[in-house]
């Protein structure tokens, strides 16, 4: 017979109890919400075409503390009590929040000011002594990440809840990918039901709010499982921060997350460009689900897709979990190719902002001073994180903050005298680099061999490593910091270079003019830097490829482009790529080689230009 009483069959009787009372709950919602005023009408960025009511959080809010409460009433363990109480008084005070929200529209400063003492109330409730890489955290900087952890969360599924079904499937995705994390843990029962409890209350709604969605969340229950997820994430953290531990809840609700962080990115960028713009908190229809709408042009395909990408994120989740004690750095490396490919793949629309930005510094340098300010802070950056990585290979911790502070003043100190940060990066020549790597060097060493003179001893003692440790970990550390350091100057460039001519040819109209090169020497570089990287009026070309008779670049790329071949092949060329315009690019003026091209331009109706750089002499005249 089986023992529907045992420990194990609560794992399904909870969160089965929780789906059904959510779907008997739902039901009297979308019967009562209305007659309340709790109707979202269609209109302004809200993509749905009737009436609905909104609100629905209430059901999910009311089904989950009631089959939580059930739970840590029948179970032993006095930490699901603990669990309850450290859930039920925020989430009190934030559900009361979003039915007034729902049925007023309160004012973001007001919801933010909420939301603030909400995040205070769980830091007051949870032990968060942290300490990072050996680090002890002060007990404000403690308060301060807490805060902005929790903000960023609920924020994060409040903004990704502009779909029918979107916030409470990734719910279901998150909160079983975060009980399968702590049911193998141990000692997280309790963290564990309520997961297990939120999927199925979560399961119960979406029964209703799938596509098409007869009631929807509202900020009541958007915010609701944001709240859920900060405080169980906090839960995953270990006291002694890890990389590990702490990517686990991060990648468990990696769409939300990954959707606010484009959200900022992007808003931000346009706010620079243009002052006039949305701030940071004015909504847009630039998220993900909105960028994948347009594409599918269906909610419930847009839906699963969603779905799908959240099941990758949990999967990574999962990856860094089973290989954290064997061969984790294969899961960072995965993780790291996954995100670039992410990125590249969904943060279009931010990369081609970002491109802009860099252009218009480029234009007009007093724009691109922020740009340039910034520097020193991610020299700073990455500085440390060049001590941590060498610390880290020779002595197996992150160091300490005496011997930090031995490495980085002087490195710094150099940095800052030296005046590098006098160079406008954004138009730095080769002598620039040069110069930097030799400063980067030479601080490097300076500071190690301070290192040296006031602290080998006591790193011999504390770590038990030898010379050739030692200077094996300097190496590390100054080869390190000129990497990093020119590698990000050098990164602007490449965004220079790259994402604008990419990303901008992405959003202009398709009828530009196709343009072919005639010539792949020096002045080819030039013409190809003025068209994608100054700013022009007027539609731009879009280059096809170059074709240029020296016989060696014949099927070779020059300038990111392909050479077709010579002028001879002309004709050819034109039959299997149409063009519009034939630009000359070459130095010398071959007469015959011009009537050719002007010929061949004028039978097939094709625009001829000479690009021509040179200078002319202003003549003064005596007043």
């Amino acid at each position: 017979m089986i023992d529907f009483l045992s420990p194990g069959w609560g794992f399904v009787l909870y969160p089965l109890f929780g789906c059904c009372l959510s779907v008997l709950l739902t039901r009297v919602c979308i019967r009562v919400l209305p007659r309340l005023g709790y109707v979202d009408k269609p209109g302004g960025r809200h993509i749905h075409e009737h009436a609905v009511p909104r609100g629905g959080g209430i059901a999910v809010i009311l089904a989950f503390f009631t089959a939580l409460g059930f739970y840590a009433l029948h179970s032993p363990l006095p930490e699901s009590r603990e669990l309850l109480a450290r859930l039920l008084v925020p989430a009190a005070l934030l559900g009361a929040l979003g039915i007034v929200d729902d049925r007023r529209e309160l004012k973001s400063k007001l919801k933010l000011a909420v939301q603030i003492v909400v995040a205070l109330i769980v830091w007051f409730n949870m032990d968060c002594d942290y300490t990072i890489l050996g680090w002890p955290v002060p007990w404000f900087l403690s308060l301060a990440l807490t805060v902005g952890w929790v903000i960023v969360i609920l924020n994060a599924f409040n903004l990704i809840d502009g779909l029918d079904g979107l916030a409470s499937g990734l719910a279901i995705v998150s909160a079983g990918c975060m009980a399968i994390w702590f049911l193998p843990a141990g000692g997280h029962a309790p963290e564990a039901m309520s997961m297990l409890i939120l999927a199925g209350t979560c399961f119960g709604f979406l029964r209703y709010n799938f596509h098409p969605a007869r009631i929807f969340l509202g900020d009541t229950g958007s915010t609701f499982l944001g709240l859920i997820f900060a405080i169980t994430g906090l839960s995953t953290i270990d006291r002694a921060v890890t990389a590990t531990s702490l990517l686990l809840p991060l990648l468990a609700i990696g769409v939300p997350l990954f959707d606010v962080v484009l959200a900022i990115w992007r808003r931000s960028a346009r706010k620079l460009l243009d002052p006039h713009s949305g701030g940071i908190m004015d909504g847009d229809q630039d998220h993900l689900h909105h960028r994948l709408l347009r594409e599918t042009r269906k909610q419930t395909t847009t839906a699963l897709l969603m779905y799908l990408i959240g099941c990758g994120f949990a999967a990574a989740a999962l990856l860094l979990l089973f290989l954290r004690h064997s061969t984790l750095a294969i899961g960072y490396i995965l993780l790291l190719l996954g995100v670039l490919i992410a990125i590249r793949q969904l943060a279009g629309v931010e990369l081609y902002a970002s491109a802009r930005l860099i252009r218009n510094g480029l234009i007009k340098p007093r724009r691109g001073l922020l740009i340039n300010l910034v520097h020193p802070f991610i020299d700073f950056f990455l500085i440390g994180v060049s001590f941590v990585t060498a610390c880290w290979t020779t002595c197996g911790t992150a160091g300490n903050l005496q011997i930090f502070l031995c490495t980085f003043g002087p490195l710094a100190l150099l940095l800052c005298l030296s005046g590098t940060y006098r160079v406008y990066w954004l138009r730095a020549g080769i002598n620039d680099y040069c110069r930097l790597k030799m400063l980067l060097l030479l601080g490097s060493v300076l500071a190690c061999s301070l290192l040296f003179l006031l602290e080998y001893r006591n790193m011999a003692q504390l770590y038990s490593i030898d010379l050739r440790q030692f200077i094996g970990g300097s190496i590390v550390f100054s080869a390190l910091n000129v990497l990093l350091i020119v590698g990000e100057r050098l990164l602007i460039h490449y965004a220079e270079w790259f994402w604008f001519r990419k990303l901008d040819l992405q959003h202009q109209a398709p009828d530009r003019l196709r343009l072919l090169i005639y010539g792949g020497g020096l002045n080819c570089r030039v013409f190809i830097s003025t068209l994608y990287c100054a700013q022009k009026s007027g539609d731009r070309e879009q280059i096809v490829g170059i074709i240029d008779d020296d016989p060696v670049l014949a099927g070779l790329h020059v300038y990111g482009f392909p050479v077709f071949g010579g002028s001879r092949q002309l004709g050819d060329i034109y039959e299997k790529q149409p063009f519009d315009k034939l630009l000359v690019t070459t130095r010398g003026d071959d007469p015959e080689k011009m009537r050719q091209l002007a010929e061949f331009c004028r039978r097939h109706n094709i625009v001829l230009s000479k690009l021509v750089i040179g200078e002319k002499t202003v003549v003064l005249e005596d007043r």
